[in-house]
């Protein structure tokens, strides 16, 4: 839900300069957050497509969303375009890259059809991504590229990813052994003194 609405707002008005990586951490949920917004996103025949990865303990999950919009046209707000055919496929360095299946919902918004398309996607996914020359993706019949500085970015969020979801064992070699617990030593009723008058 949080993806959808910061894709509405972003499409709503397109930035106007290229987003940077950001990453937070709920120190309450333990829940880490890496986010981008692509920087081919300032094209408006572009869609705006975002990237986020939620990781909390040993579990992560990372999805990208693009979001159309689609002006009226005079006779009312503009039908949809990718309600029947919103399948993302990908290509780095000419070869197919696959990704999980898609989503979709579409929304008229003062006018305007926005519409967003959701994709699961994995960390080595975004390896991939971040370290190719040439990257393109098609959906429906549209075909689309990133941008150099989107590919540079997504090496950076595939090293932040690796780097969270290191196994345990991994991230904690160097960290002091920890000491035995000592025993406690159970002395039962001994507490009490030996002779009453004491008090």
């Amino acid at each position: 839900m949080r993806i959808a609405l910061f894709a509405i707002a972003l499409a709503a008005a397109v930035p106007a300069c290229a987003q940077t990586i950001s990453e937070n951490f709920d120190r309450i949920s333990g829940e880490r957050t890496v986010a981008y917004t692509a920087d081919g996103s300032m094209d408006t025949s572009m869609p705006v497509f975002t990237f986020e990865a939620i990781l909390v303990g040993d579990t992560s999950s990372s999805t990208i969303t693009l979001a159309f919009v689609s002006a009226e046209e005079g006779s009312g707000a503009s039908a949809s375009r990718f309600s029947a055919c919103h399948d993302i496929d990908w290509r780095v360095d000419g070869q197919p890259l696959s990704a999980g299946p898609t989503s979709y919902r579409g929304k008229v918004v003062d006018g305007e059809m926005i519409e967003l398309i959701g994709q699961n996607v994995t960390p080595q996914w975004a390896s991939a991504v971040g370290s190719a020359q040439d990257v393109r993706y098609r959906v429906c019949r549209n075909e689309y590229t990133l941008t150099n500085n989107d590919i540079e970015a997504f090496g950076r969020i595939a090293a932040k990813l690796k780097g969270a979801t290191l196994p345990p064992s991994m991230t904690r070699a160097d960290a002091p052994a920890a000491a035995p617990a000592k025993g406690v030593e159970y002395k039962g009723m001994n507490w009490r003194p030996k002779h009453p008058g004491s008090f």
